[in-house]
């Protein structure tokens, strides 16, 4: 990809004047279609990330073989006693209650995004963001106007643009769980979140595709909605799908605030999706069982070994003795504390970046003394073994005028949506956390094929 990557900063530099005037429309497009992150535009690079056709197909068979394998090793976990896995998660008895409600369909996570570092000969993902994950409304607005530009018209006079617009599957995931729900109306859509939230503009963007399909759709927060002779209602409105984004931990705070909503849920007054279940295999320490072959003696060798490639060796931390990827048995805290560059420490559930440390990043004593809390920390926290960030140059902007390119850290985020891989939305950053709400930017992905 860095001939086309090449090619596309030649654009830049041969016609800087240009390249800026596409710049400016790129901003006033995001403000028009409402791409904004807190209230102001969307952090972007004139230049969208390009995926070669190959390196695209291995990034989507590997995503959905992770995520199949998880799901598959969630089930079979204890011999299937989910007790004993929120147990060993340390999760919390309100949450508990939500985890133990059958939501009324069989499937704990119908649509997801998961976070991915590739190399140069493998794929990690680092992540799964099960509950109420953002950017799909984001990533499919971005390609819309991104296509738009001049200079990447341009650019596609030398190369074929292949766009993956995630909004499709991710309608078709819910209608999906909907009928497994037993739902036969033609269903409204409530997304629901608090107001105001930093992500309040990806739900409008995918509220207006829902209507234009065809399917009334809303946006409410928890705290309005209201039980009526056994349904749910936003305001006149009564919703058959809850297209969930208020995040449980978020939830769990403000449970008196929001009975009629927990309730709704409870009695299956709408299929809620993703139900809360999808809490399980989210959390961050979930990836203790699945980089532990001995944990998984119930699953193939090949869905065992599809899940140690591909994700990151992980390990909950407390005083323990742990088998490392060489087959050394260690002290795990000694061992972390003495080889701190080749972790990164953050807690099992936490969003958005909050408290990682990444073990090359940071110093000795805050390392110490954050290992030590962790140990301390009724909540469970991990160390995760530190994945070399990929890095790729992208043209930034001067506020004095033409672009720098500079070398940026990056992440790539494809969407589990209903079983298959649809759509990806890449994030970069100049610091190791890379994520929008650490300050990261974030970018349209397109598969190129040049066409001489």
């Amino acid at each position: 990809m860095q001939a086309a990557i090449d090619d596309f900063h030649r654009l830049i530099t041969d016609n800087p004047s240009a390249a800026e005037a596409d710049a400016d429309q790129l901003a006033a497009a995001l403000v028009a279609r409402g791409i904004l992150f807190a209230g102001k535009p969307m952090p972007v690079h004139l230049r969208p990330y390009f995926f070669a056709p190959n390196r695209r197909w291995e990034l989507t068979t590997a995503a959905a073989s992770v995520i199949q394998a998880a799901l598959a090793a969630e089930q079979g976990l204890f011999g299937g006693d989910r007790e004993q896995l929120y147990t060993a998660l340390r999760l919390q008895d309100a949450e508990r209650q939500l985890l133990r409600i059958y939501p009324g369909y069989a499937e704990t996570v119908v649509w997801t995004r998961l976070d991915a570092f590739p190399t140069a000969d493998n794929i990690f993902f680092l992540e799964f963001n099960h509950d109420a994950p953002a950017g799909i409304g984001y990533s499919a607005a971005l390609m819309e106007i991104y296509v738009t530009l001049p200079i990447v018209q341009r650019f596609a006079e030398y190369y074929t643009l292949q766009l993956d617009d995630p909004r499709p599957a991710l309608l078709e995931a819910l209608l999906g769980a909907y009928r497994a729900f037993g739902g036969t109306a033609h269903p409204t859509i409530g997304i629901v979140d608090w107001t105001n939230v930093r992500t309040s503009s990806d739900q409008l963007i995918l509220r207006e595709y829902f209507i234009a399909q065809g399917y009334p759709a809303v946006i409410a927060d928890p705290r309005d909605v209201a039980l009526r002779q056994g349904a749910l209602y936003a305001g006149d409105t009564r919703l058959d799908i809850v297209y969930r984004r208020v995040v449980t931990s978020e939830l769990l705070t403000k449970l008196d605030e929001t009975r009629d909503f927990v309730t709704a849920y409870r009695t299956r007054a709408a299929c809620f999706i993703n139900s809360f279940r999808c809490r399980v295999s989210e959390n961050k320490a979930f990836f203790s069982f699945l980089t532990d072959p001995e944990q998984l003696p119930f699953l193939p060798e090949s869905t065992r070994q599809t899940l140690l490639r591909h994700l990151p060796w992980t390990r909950t931390v407390t005083e323990q003795t742990v088998r490392l990827p060489d087959g050394r048995c260690v002290d795990l805290c000694e061992y972390v504390a003495r080889h701190r560059a080749d972790y990164v420490l953050k807690p099992a559930d936490a969003y958005g970046g909050q408290n990682v440390y990444v073990g090359s990043e940071t110093d000795e004593a805050t390392w110490t003394q954050a290992l030590q809390q962790a140990v301390k920390d009724d909540a469970l926290w991990i160390v995760q073994q530190r994945v070399p960030t990929p890095t790729e140059v992208f043209p930034i902007r001067r506020s004095t005028g033409g672009f720098d390119f500079q070398l940026m850290k990056y992440n790539v985020n494809p969407f589990y949506l209903g079983g298959r891989i649809a759509g990806a939305v890449v994030r970069t950053s100049q610091n190791a956390v890379i994520n929008v709400s650490a300050g990261g930017g974030s970018v349209p992905t397109f598969t190129v094929t040049p066409r001489y």
